[in-house]
């Protein structure tokens, strides 16, 4: 009699969770790739002691030492503090006060106001600058007749205080949104048992409110310095009157106008801009940790409570909200314009007597002027739809995956928007001549601008992606899983459907900010690759003002005509 051993079973891979792993492993590489790709040839390209694409260069710290050595420098990083200093604590003040206005007490018209306080995030930045400055520069209408007509003392735009108000006034709706968050997620028992016990509104805010808002205060306070850090169009447009430079227009300048191309000290510069941003991110995200001991959440969460009774303030208050809006967005706008139609903007004459199409004309007919403005809406519709499918797919990798590496998909997401755009800019510029391919296929023409912007712009895709996905109960997979489904079957069929809303919100957000942006673009672009910030920059160097005036018109319309549609889309789509 004889036996035969009956084979044993070996466990074979699943054809399909291997690539499943093999795909979810691309993506991942594809965003360490994107974020942190750029960084590396732009350190690289600060220690050479010529650029990358010259012969002889060898590996020193000259351009430490030459950035360092220029008192140049050293005043723009002063000057930089000084703003980002003043900026801080405007915007954070003002910020927050909006925010227990609109949110904590019975101030008439809070409603609007708090929409209407976001209008700086809405209106291209470099339109915002050139309405404060056609109203209230030194040469503007309404400091003309403050001045000239009224014979009482003016104010200096062109000055490091005139600046910082500029800059607050554009930060001002990040310390709205993030203290209106916080409000809206707190439990306002608190508040309710400090009035029962017949505390003021005054001594309300001052011993409960503002203490509970200490997490998010700190948030917007570390997050605005930082950005402050980073400004270009400001000390650009305001800062040759005064001969006043910041850090990142010191660099933009030494880059642009340097008898040497591309000095390496420019990349030490911006080496050490993404040091100290880096490092202020670090400690926001550590202080926050610790901050949130002394967040007051309760079952009630940020839902009904009794608004603080303003009384005799309630009318005075909502008047003073409304005036600064009005000072600080609509008159700009406005001015702006009136400076795209008239000859010139001054109180010696009427407006109406001196308006003309000229600027229109030049718009429309300029080659650099039509291209910019083609050319931006190119890289905004094409950069929103790959970015959003990128990222939405990227998103559902890291919280919905079993991938090993996922976790380190969220922080590489959100990093990119904290690095200041010049450098990025830089980064992008290198990497493009030194990794080749495809650094030669995308370099000189819009894609490589396109991948630039779209790049230091995910995080705006994310942050609006993964809330809505966070929301969506995990028994779907689990469900689909038991009948079968893969992973990708899941997402195709189940996650990205209910996330639609979610998806069209953010390419909504996308288009506006690429169509915007300009920072990264300022080393990259190219005749025949035009973007409407960077031709504004350019014109408005070369004194044109009515033209540029005329395009940053164009550019609110554009954006005015997009959140009209993308509105009415996501309402469609929701009720669907």
């Amino acid at each position: 009699m004889t036996t035969t051993a009956a084979p044993v079973a070996r466990p074979r891979l699943h054809r399909g969770r291997l690539s499943v792993g093999w795909s979810q492993g691309i993506v991942w590489g594809a965003v360490v790739v994107l974020v942190i790709g750029p960084l590396v040839p732009l350190l690289y390209a600060s220690f050479r002691s010529k650029p990358y694409y010259l012969p002889g260069g060898v590996l020193t710290v000259q351009g430490y030492r030459t950035l360092f050595a220029d008192p140049a420098f050293w005043r723009a990083v002063q000057n930089t503090l000084l703003f980002a200093v003043g900026t801080t604590v405007l915007a954070v003040a003002a910020g927050s006060a909006f925010a227990i206005l609109c949110g904590r007490t019975n101030m008439p018209g809070r409603k609007a106001y708090s929409t209407l306080l976001l209008a700086p995030i809405v209106i291209p930045p470099l339109g915002l600058i050139v309405g404060w400055v056609s109203i209230y520069g030194q040469s503007g209408y309404l400091t003309g007749l403050v001045g000239r007509n009224l014979h009482l003392p003016v104010w200096n735009l062109s000055s490091l205080p005139g600046m910082a108000l500029l800059g607050a006034a554009v930060t001002i709706p990040i310390a709205f949104l993030t203290c209106q968050a916080a409000l809206a997620g707190t439990d306002s028992s608190l508040e309710d048992a400090a009035r029962s016990a017949g505390a003021s509104p005054v001594q309300v805010i001052r011993s409960i409110t503002l203490p509970l808002l200490r997490p998010a205060l700190l948030d917007c306070t570390v997050l605005i310095f930082a950005l402050s850090l980073e400004v270009l169009g400001i000390p650009l447009f305001l800062g040759p009157p005064a001969h006043i430079d910041f850090y990142a227009s010191y660099l933009y300048s030494a880059w642009s106008g340097s008898i040497t191309p591309d000095p390496s000290y420019v990349s030490a510069g911006a080496v050490l801009l993404l040091l100290v941003v880096s490092v202020l991110l670090l400690l926001r995200s550590r202080l926050l940790g610790a901050e949130q001991r002394f967040v007051a959440a309760g079952a009630r969460g940020g839902g009904a409570y009794q608004p603080l009774d303003l009384r005799g303030w309630r009318r005075p208050l909502s008047l003073l909200v409304g005036a600064f809006i009005a000072v600080t967005s609509a008159i700009p706008l406005l001015g702006l314009v009136m400076m795209s139609g008239v000859t010139a903007l001054t109180t010696l004459v009427p407006p109406w007597h001196l308006l003309t199409g000229h600027s229109w004309h030049q718009v429309l007919t300029d080659v650099a002027f039509r291209r910019s403005i083609t050319n931006s809406l190119l890289i905004a519709l094409l950069g929103s739809a790959i970015s959003v499918g990128f990222v939405a797919v990227a998103t559902l990798v890291a919280h919905r995956s079993r991938f090993p590496l996922r976790r380190t998909i969220s922080p590489l997401l959100v990093y990119p928007r904290a690095v200041p755009g010049i450098i990025s800019g830089i980064g992008f510029f290198w990497s493009y001549l030194m990794v080749s391919p495809p650094g030669a296929q995308v370099r000189n023409n819009l894609w490589g601008e396109l991948i630039a912007l779209s790049v230091r712009n995910i995080t705006l895709a994310y942050v609006v992606i993964y809330p809505s996905l966070a929301r969506i109960n995990d028994e779907f997979d689990r469900a689909a899983r038991a009948g079968g489904a893969g992973w990708w079957t899941i997402a195709r069929r189940i996650l990205l459907p209910i996330l639609r809303p979610s998806l069209l919100a953010a390419f909504l957000l996308m288009f506006i900010t690429l169509l915007n942006d300009y920072d990264p673009v300022v080393f990259l672009q190219k005749p025949g690759t035009e973007v409407i910030g960077v031709t504004m920059l350019q014109y408005w160097q070369q004194g044109v003002v009515g033209p540029v005036a005329a395009l940053a018109v164009v550019q609110v319309l554009i954006v005015a005509v997009v959140l009209a549609i993308g509105a009415r889309a996501i309402r469609r789509v929701r009720h669907a």
